[in-house]
């Protein structure tokens, strides 16, 4: 799996701009296993949902179990409250993450060679040069690799967590954000320079096999497939360990006790995070069973 699949993930947690899985979840069929476990607590249950954070519209019906589990659930728990994740956040303290220190430009960091080979691909995008010239390496890679991705016709407005964001609105559920925008664009402006510039190289390697590397893990999703899933991880793991560990295994350590706690409710909670965040030895379900948890997937 490549490392553009990560970017995707990250795309659709700041809705504009990047472990994420795009699929048609309306070709599933009904009795097929998804990406999704229920663990018992004392007096409770707590879904897990792994997230396709963009689809195409059209093609985003949830499957019956998982809106089942919605209407059971009192509460969402999800990385972030997209009701709260709007333009009013990236345009204020998120934004102030991306951007260069002062008297920096995009160019300069990033010499003449890997600039002009991202002036290159933003020509071809249609993305206007000066647009990126004051942001950091890793947000330019997004914003590239989310353009790629909107030209394929990938929404995150028809993702899952949009999805069920508004399905909450409208039956005035509590949503419960397990991080803040600032945070989740703190992981990136906190790589070094090196690191954000190898990140870049990545993306623009692997911008025009996007689709193609897509299609291994949609079907795997497709079919809760968590063997293939997991494979697909480790291969991502070994081309940018530091990276992952990042994005997933810290961030599942951190948000365990918060589960953890939901599991001693007296009502039941439904948590929706990316799906890499639910597969692997350092996943939440692997977490869970740990704890002494026995996560069923359905």
């Amino acid at each position: 799996m490549r490392q553009t699949r990560l970017h995707r993930s990250v795309a659709a947690w700041l809705g504009s701009a990047g472990l994420a899985l795009l699929a048609s979840v309306s070709s599933r069929a009904d009795d097929a296993r998804h990406i999704f476990w229920e663990v018992k607590g004392a007096h409770n249950t707590v879904y897990l949902l792994g997230s396709v954070h963009l689809l195409k519209a059209g093609e985003s019906t949830l499957p019956p179990p998982i809106m089942q589990a919605y209407r059971r659930s009192s509460t969402l728990v999800m990385e972030l409250n997209l009701n709260d994740a709007g333009v009013d956040s990236l345009l204020g303290a998120g934004t102030e993450a991306a951007l260069l220190p002062e008297g920096e430009t995009l160019s300069e960091v990033l010499g003449p060679d890997l600039n002009a080979r991202l002036l290159a691909h933003a020509q071809r995008l249609g993305l206007p040069s000066e647009s990126l010239a004051r942001f950091q390496p890793w947000f330019a890679a997004m914003a590239l690799e989310q353009t790629t991705l909107a030209q394929a016709g990938y929404e995150a407005g028809a993702g899952v967590d949009m999805q069920l964001t508004q399905d909450a609105t409208a039956d005035h559920k509590p949503i419960v954000a397990l991080e803040t925008m600032g945070e989740q664009m703190g992981f990136f402006s906190h790589l070094t320079r090196d690191a954000q510039r190898q990140f870049l190289r990545s993306t623009l390697k692997d911008l025009d096999s996007a689709a193609s590397d897509t299609a291994a893990v949609v079907r795997a999703w497709e079919r809760g497939d968590v063997r293939e899933l997991e494979r697909l991880f480790r291969e991502e793991s070994a081309d940018a360990p530091q990276l992952m560990r990042l994005l997933t295994t810290d961030r599942n350590r951190k948000w365990l006790p918060r589960i953890d706690a939901l599991l001693g409710d007296d009502h039941d909670d439904m948590v929706i995070v990316g799906a890499m965040h639910l597969i692997g030895d350092d996943g939440l379900v692997a977490l869970l069973k740990r704890q002494g948890y026995e996560p069923v997937q359905h």
